[in-house]
């Protein structure tokens, strides 16, 4: 009997369905080993919105299986990144990570990210992904990694998701709302 070790992590702050996405960049990557032979390598890489855009993927295997995928945008909600990558190698870890960051046109910032590296036995595979962006005011924000082994592996994977409200003068007062406290700012005073 085989035994294969498996784990998979994954942060969000879904303000919306995801099935209306809009303004939306999104990665994914993943690459595995058996340690004999190549390896296998993808990615994939999305902008759903309707500003302009910069999607990119490469996939290569054999000694060294690279997986990565970047997609960019710019639409009327503000500017969204995503990168994510995966390496898995003959012999040594199977790593991968995912980055996103959205940046609003009203000063508000989401974050999503995540690494995953799976070691200790010939067979190792990892798969991370991540989507963000805004859509009609609402944040989307999502990181996923994961990774498996054979029986004597071990898979160490970890996500988090941010988000910061926006900075926004109402007659001569500031308000900044940082981790869920307020503080209010006046002429300079705190």
């Amino acid at each position: 009997m085989r035994t294969r070790r498996t784990m998979t992590m994954l942060a969000a702050m879904l303000g919306m369905p995801l099935a209306a996405l809009a303004g939306v960049a999104e990665t994914s990557a993943t690459a595995g080993s058996n340690g004999r032979g190549s390896g296998t390598a993808a990615a994939t890489a999305n902008y759903d919105g309707d500003g302009i855009a910069l999607t990119r993927t490469d996939a290569h295997s054999g000694r060294l299986n690279v997986a990565r995928g970047l997609s960019v945008g710019l639409d009327a909600d503000g500017l969204s990144i995503s990168n994510s990558y995966a390496l898995a190698g003959r012999f040594g870890p199977a790593v991968g990570g995912t980055f996103n960051l959205h940046i609003g046109t009203d000063g508000k910032t989401s974050f999503s990210g995540g690494r995953v590296n799976a070691s200790g036995d010939a067979e190792r595979s990892v798969a991370v992904g991540g989507a963000i962006g805004e859509s009609r005011g609402r944040s989307v924000t999502v990181a996923q990694a994961s990774g498996a082994t054979g029986g004597r592996g071990r898979v160490q994977a970890e996500t988090r998701a941010e988000e910061s409200r926006s900075v926004r003068a109402e007659r001569g007062r500031g308000f900044v709302r940082a981790a869920g406290a307020i503080r209010a700012v006046v002429a300079g005073r705190r």
